[in-house]
């Protein structure tokens, strides 16, 4: 995998667990762990970290297409 990616990866990773964190101080009535979310609760998770995950795939998607850009020029040139 392309170090970029596993960075990304990386970042990405700690900023959704930062923001799960900041989530369930706001919420502090959120089961997390083994027990399963409310209904309720993965709603609110959702409309939290909405914001966060798009920007998340927009980044994984502009990565995606600078490698394979990447990948056709290092074809192109062969």
């Amino acid at each position: 995998m392309d170090p970029r990616r596993i960075a990304l990866n990386r970042r990405h990773s700690r900023e959704m667990g930062e923001l799960y964190r900041q989530f369930l101080n706001a919420h502090p009535t959120a089961e997390f762990g083994d027990i399963p979310m409310t209904a309720a609760e993965d709603a609110a998770w959702g409309a939290y970290s909405a914001d966060l995950l798009a920007r998340h795939q927009r980044e994984r998607a502009a990565l995606a297409e600078q490698l394979e850009a990447e990948q056709r020029g290092r074809a192109g040139a062969s």
